[in-house]
């Protein structure tokens, strides 16, 4: 936020051309899940009996191939992008949250003044308390990943702990205001586990060790799906479709409208043309599940056409 919108003048200033520019016009929470390497296809198949409830998942593609410049994707206002016309879904129905409004025909949800450097600083700077708690290495400190929360953690594949850490936060921090919040799970990454499995001497976790993974050929050789890898991404989607309950309930509680994002930063091979994991191009890793939903509140107004681009498709 510049210097002009600190004072008095220049606050009323910046909210009349965020109302501008923008089609929210009330503060609300905003929760954003990642779902690392989960699989489009893998999502179908599990059962999701939680987030069924609220919305049905579509084939989103992935704005990256690894967790660093997907979530930077994402934290800038690029979420998967789905071929459908959908606001949110498809940005160029609607996009949910955009940094600048230069040549948008349809005002975003949410719309922050160029030059902010991310959309959670963006909300920070609006009165947002933005808070994060992730589990994948690559949002350690020193990472661009943390750049505007309030407060950050890195906890490791631990889904349960995740949710009971960001709970509290908000209960402290943002109990009387709104907030950003954001969990990375990592229960769909390899090696595919999650509290409460057996034995550490696990034969299909093997298959998707790190020395394997980094060690493969990274070439075509035909081989196919292997569906033990692929129904232990299922059991981990399971999983975590349980623990959205307990994060979903407290938004419930909170009584505040909420927009609600879960995703996949990127997808995973499984074996298909003999190829392991992801941070490559292909089909596998760049489909991905998206689910938006709002709670406490009515859906968002479907977006009408400015006057411009009903010209432009006449």
């Amino acid at each position: 936020m510049s210097w002009l919108s600190k004072g008095r003048l220049g606050r009323t200033w910046y909210e009349r051309q965020r109302r501008k520019f923008q089609a929210a016009e009330d503060f609300e929470d905003f929760l954003l899940v990642t779902w690392d390497s989960c699989r489009f296809d893998a999502y179908q198949q599990a059962r999701t009996p939680v987030l069924d409830r609220y919305a049905s998942a579509k084939r989103g593609w992935a704005m990256a191939t690894y967790t660093l410049p997907a979530h930077q994707a994402m934290f800038c206002g690029f979420l998967p992008h789905v071929f459908e016309s959908e606001p949110f879904y498809n940005r160029y129905v609607q996009q949910l949250w955009r940094i600048s409004h230069r040549n948008v025909h349809v005002k975003p949800l949410v719309t922050f003044p160029e030059g902010t450097d991310n959309i959670v600083r963006g909300f920070r700077q609006r009165g947002y308390a933005t808070l994060g708690v992730a589990a994948m290495d690559w949002f350690a400190s020193p990472s661009t990943l943390q750049d505007g929360f309030d407060w950050f953690r890195v906890t490791g594949t631990r889904a349960r702990e995740q949710n009971e850490m960001l709970i509290g936060q908000i209960g402290r921090r943002a109990a009387g205001g709104p907030c950003f919040a954001f969990v990375n799970y990592g229960e769909t990454h390899s090696p595919f586990r999650h509290e409460g499995m057996g034995a550490l001497d696990d034969p299909v976790a093997k298959k998707v060790s790190l020395s394997r993974l980094f060690n493969q050929q990274g070439v075509h050789n035909g081989g196919q799906l292997d569906p033990q890898l692929f129904q232990r991404q299922v059991e981990c989607a399971e999983y975590l479709d349980g623990q959205m309950a307990e994060l979903i309930d407290f938004f419930i509680r909170r009584g505040r409208p909420t927009t609600v994002i879960v995703c996949a930063d990127h997808g995973e091979c499984l074996g298909e043309q003999g190829l392991y994991g992801h941070a490559f191009y292909h089909e596998k890793v760049m489909e991905v599940p998206i689910l938006i939903f709002r709670l406490n509140a009515l859906p968002h107004a479907v977006p009408e056409l400015s006057v411009v681009a009903r010209r432009a498709a006449s």
